[in-house]
């Protein structure tokens, strides 16, 4: 914390004398969840628990001439996990970027960035925040970027170790060893535009460092705003490719086509698919058709009680097709409701190894209401109830009882005040 002080009175006087741009900001985020069927099914002999978590970040952003600099630490807890007394440090950093802009012209053209930062493509569905995780997810990356006549390119990449080694060994950490990717996005008019990605991770063997196993995510996003037609769409199709961390050859694909229709000022409503390709177990193969969806975000895209955060995983390989449909409507400009409804299924086929028989079809049906409140300039108030009525099949995934009824319901206050800005 004393370097944490001595950063801030740093980068203040140098703003302060030289004319540039210093704001010290804060992210405090604390919720409290019953979870009653949160993640996992529960059965009679299992009861609901009530969990309290927070998240404390500290924000310096610097800008002066051609250089922009932020640093973020965050402090992220679960309420009690400390033992009395206990001294235990849970201070890491969010964001430790530099950003250099290469032209005199500061408004267009080349840019370097390097460091620790959040990587958000599109509308999050590859490359994320996953804000709804305390953490969140950081990428230690180095960039160039362009912009310039609605153009906005990102290229570059990452190669990880988990100490300072003068000779290559395993990596011991459950992250990607390298990282490779280009994003192109065109703003074509007022209304409508559209982006390229390709990517490349690289993992290690688990008993062979020296053996790599690349999977690539190749596609497309396009977005249309609203404009003077009342109709707005975002739709994304990607491709996977190469191998998974195990080494299995991956064969997969996802596609989202989200439109919304503006009823009018106050209402809203949306519906669509999200599609991502599973397994079926019923055919022998030696590829995964199970598509990752890496570091994209799943807890504003598929449920709020987070059956499907990690998909892959949490469908055991099956994959996942939502069909979804919500409505919105703004009381006043500070207060919003939300209404939606998730029907969940399997895009593949699994066999249960217990009895030999199939999962397929339908998984279940959530209903999501979602109420949020502006307190003030700075901060917002959250409030969700959630239920899940789940089938049979869900079981198999994520155990418990499908006639238990199952809900979750979270209080969230969110305050992000701004303590200084250099004038």
């Amino acid at each position: 914390m004393k370097k944490t002080l001595l950063l801030l009175i740093f980068f203040g006087s140098i703003a302060y004398h030289a004319q540039a741009q210093f704001t010290v900001s804060g992210d405090f985020r604390f919720r409290s969840e019953l979870r009653d069927g949160s993640r996992v099914l529960l059965d009679s002999t299992k009861n609901a628990s009530v969990v309290s978590s927070q998240r404390t970040r500290l924000i310096t952003n610097y800008k002066f001439d051609r250089f922009e600099i932020r640093v973020a630490f965050q402090n992220a807890r679960i309420w009690g996990q400390d033992r009395e007394r206990a001294n235990v440090p849970n201070l890491n950093m969010a964001e430790g970027w530099l950003r250099y802009k290469l032209n005199e012209d500061t408004t267009k053209g080349f840019f370097v960035k390097v460091g620790r930062q959040h990587l958000v493509l599109d509308d999050g569905r590859i490359f994320g925040m996953r804000n709804w995780n305390d953490i969140a997810v950081s990428h230690d990356l180095a960039l160039l970027e362009y912009e310039n006549k609605g153009w906005n390119i990102i290229g570059g990449g990452a190669y990880n170790n988990d100490a300072n080694k003068y000779f290559e060994s395993a990596y011991e950490v459950n992250y990607y060893k390298y990282l490779g990717l280009v994003w192109v996005n065109k703003q074509i008019n007022e209304k409508w535009q559209a982006s390229l990605l390709n990517s490349v991770e690289g993992h290690e063997d688990e008993d062979n460092y020296k053996v790599l196993y690349p999977r690539a995510t190749s596609g497309v996003y396009l977005k249309k705003d609203k404009g003077d037609l009342p109709l707005s769409l975002q739709a994304s199709f990607y491709y996977q490719y190469g191998k998974n961390p195990v080494g299995v050859k991956q064969n997969a694909y996802m596609y989202s086509i989200v439109p919304t229709y503006h009823i009018s000022k106050k209402w809203k409503t949306t519906f669509g698919v999200n599609y991502l390709s599973g397994n079926d177990q019923t055919k022998a193969s030696d590829k995964n058709e199970a598509f990752n969806k890496l570091f994209g975000d799943g807890h504003r895209y598929y449920g709020y009680m987070d059956y499907f955060l990690n998909i892959e995983d949490n469908s055991k390989g099956g994959g996942m097709r939502e069909l979804f449909a919500g409505l919105f409507y703004n009381f006043t400009e500070k207060t919003q409701l939300e209404l939606s409804y998730h029907n969940f299924g399997l895009a593949g086929t699994l066999v249960n190894p217990d009895n030999g028989n199939k999962v397929e079809g339908q998984l279940g049906h959530e209903i999501d209401l979602q109420l949020k409140h502006s307190l003030g300039k700075a901060v917002t108030l959250v409030i969700d109830y959630s239920t899940m009525f789940a089938t049979e099949e869900m079981e198999y995934l994520k155990g418990g009882d499908h006639t238990r009824y199952q809900q979750w319901a979270n209080v969230m206050l969110i305050a992000k005040p701004q303590f200084f800005k250099s004038k």
